[in-house]
């Protein structure tokens, strides 16, 4: 059994889901998860991208979402990608999401409200073009992802946020270079700072692979530790 959670960070991004989804589509769920699926995909179609830009499409490929870290751990041992394109299907049967069938064979998922009904018909139509992934974006999703996080990966979610593609690929690559500690204690020291990114935790690691870590061997807390220039990277957020 996983440990309890911890209970929500003040200041944490919030995401909403419309008030009619809880009195209207929620009562006549009866698959878990069909549910759990609708859910996250209501999240992850409207989320901001990454650096708090807004997204040139409000909407995720059926593929995108199958690969969306919390899913792939969570449905590691409930069928896989398969199941998760079923529970779409079926979200999308019920109205709770549009499908645009694309000529690649995947499908495009939006929120099936005005907006999204609206850009649904303008990419049926050939009127606005699906735009393609970044690079990291498609090595995250097209690499055969682990069925379980790392234990970095799991660190990065509990102290910083929701673990990203983009943000999946950085911790694998720190992986290769640092100790797999190193790289739980500088997410904490980041979280204990109020400083919730990657890059200020890549930051601490690159300092201590530099000039070593002061605090093995003498007790001392990281999390209290002085990081000079590295300082100037607290910032809030969860780039």
């Amino acid at each position: 059994m996983s440990a309890p959670f911890e209970g929500f960070r003040t200041g944490g991004r919030a995401s909403t889901l419309p008030a009619q989804f809880f009195t209207e589509v929620l009562p006549a769920i009866d698959d878990a998860d069909e549910l759990r699926v609708t859910v996250y995909a209501l999240y992850a179609i409207t989320r901001p991208a990454i650096g708090g830009q807004a997204r040139p499409l409000l909407a995720m490929r059926a593929s995108e979402i199958a690969r969306e870290e919390p899913l792939v751990r969570l449905f590691a041992e409930r069928g896989g990608a398969a199941a998760v394109t079923r529970a779409l299907e079926a979200a999308a049967t019920r109205g709770a999401l549009l499908a645009a069938p694309l000529d690649d064979g995947d499908t495009l998922y939006f929120v099936h409200n005005d907006g999204g009904r609206r850009l649904r018909d303008r990419v049926v139509a050939g009127a606005l073009e699906v735009p393609p992934m970044n690079g990291r974006a498609v090595r995250a999703l097209t690499a055969e992802p682990a069925p379980r996080a790392s234990r970095p990966a799991a660190a990065y979610e509990q102290e910083i946020g929701m673990l990203t593609p983009t943000i999946a690929v950085a911790i694998a690559d720190a992986e290769q270079k640092y100790p797999e500690q190193w790289i739980v204690d500088a997410l904490r020291e980041a979280s204990a700072r109020n400083a919730r990114s990657w890059r200020y935790a890549e930051a601490i690691l690159e300092r201590w692979q530099t000039e070593g870590r002061d605090d093995e061997g003498t007790g001392r807390d990281p999390r209290k530790l002085d990081h000079g220039p590295y300082e100037h990277l607290i910032h809030r957020g969860t780039d």
